[in-house]
């Protein structure tokens, strides 16, 4: 396995992503991509453009923090001719999926070519073209039976959207110029490997509009709960990207942010699997938050087209382990949090205890 440095790689991608003098982002072109498969005919707009469910009810038996986005969404939306939100009208989510990643993560649902900054699989969008197609789609099914087919998501994803963070204060302006901020709610994927591009790259008014802006969740992803599964499922990130990424959390929350998190507990061993899991939710108390495992999500990788492309061995091992790696991770739960605690949804659960 060959060994990479996931900044170098983001810096070399980063000039390709983005154009900052039009304020343009190099969204990925899903039409003749494997990821294209998956996607079914009502999910799919324009070539580019898809929504997600979010939730389902299998998926809240099995793991109830999978209600975010829509929960926080519900309660934090105004919606023109209705007094209350209810969490199922918020349960899909509208995206343009940034065309570059500085992780090379076999279980990533996205086709590679979709993923490398390659002009040919991308197209250039400002955020307020990404936002009137989000607003033409839900227009079209704002009065829809099937509460899945309504958008008052948005949803920023990648690739690696903070490679390129201007998209989230240029997406924020845009917003604000519809005058929409109290209407939609926007949810931003990071996958924690740019430490300080966030802070590089936009300035301190930017940030300051950022934190600011009350609709907005940052959902961050670990790619391993160790050194060995974090190399794993990156496909030879360095190591010591992992222990980064503890950092990177830790200073989006100081930074005022909402975020959110989420693992995916895949392994190719079970070796020590009860340490290695209490270790690391040990590790996430001490250097991100006490409570910041009750703002985890642990849902199950599942197999779309180009993941199937990727499979080896020792990840189809991987995918069989993950449950028992799953019931782990709710036995150590159980020991650290009563009830109550458990009970409640993630937006409930303080960032930080004063």
């Amino acid at each position: 396995m060959n060994t990479y440095d996931p900044i170098k790689l983001a810096e070399k991608l980063r000039p390709r992503m983005i154009d900052l003098k039009n304020k343009k982002i190099l969204l990925a072109v899903l039409a003749g991509t494997g990821q294209a498969q998956d996607l079914t005919k009502e999910r799919f707009f324009e070539d580019v453009f898809r929504s997600k469910i979010y939730t389902k009810k299998a998926d809240l038996q099995r793991d109830p923090f999978r209600r975010e986005p829509a929960a926080i969404a519900a309660e934090k939306l105004t919606i023109p001719g209705k007094t209350l939100v209810s969490p199922e009208e918020c349960n899909a989510a509208f995206l343009g999926q940034i065309n570059g990643c500085n992780l090379k993560c076999w279980y990533c649902y996205v086709d590679d070519k979709a993923k490398g900054a390659n002009q040919k699989h991308g197209k250039f969008f400002s955020t307020e073209e990404y936002l009137i197609q989000f607003l033409i789609e839900t227009r079209k099914n704002q009065n829809a039976l099937n509460q899945d087919l309504k958008l008052n998501i948005l949803r920023i994803s990648g690739g690696e959207v903070f490679i390129v963070p201007e998209i989230i204060i240029w997406m924020i302006e845009s917003v604000e110029k519809f005058g929409l901020e109290n209407n939609i709610y926007l949810w931003v994927d990071c996958n924690l490997s740019t430490e300080n591009f966030y802070w590089k790259y936009l300035s301190e008014n930017q940030r300051e509009k950022i934190r600011n802006f009350r609709n907005l969740g940052v959902c961050v992803c670990y790619k391993g709960f160790d050194e060995k599964t974090f190399q794993e499922n990156t496909c030879g990130a360095m190591p010591e990207s992992f222990k980064k990424a503890f950092l990177m959390h830790k200073k989006l929350i100081d930074e005022g942010l909402d975020v959110y998190s989420y693992l995916y507990p895949v392994t190719s061993s079970l070796d020590n699997i009860e340490q290695r899991i209490k270790e690391f939710i040990e590790r996430l108390q001490r250097e991100v938050g006490e409570c910041a495992p009750l703002r985890m999500a642990t849902p199950p990788i599942k197999i779309y087209g180009p993941t199937k492309e990727r499979l080896s061995e020792n990840n189809i091992k991987a995918l069989e382990n993950q449950w028992a790696a799953m019931n782990v991770w709710k036995q150590e739960l159980a020991k650290r949090f009563n009830t109550k605690e458990l009970s409640l949804q993630p937006h409930e659960i303080p960032l930080k205890i004063r």
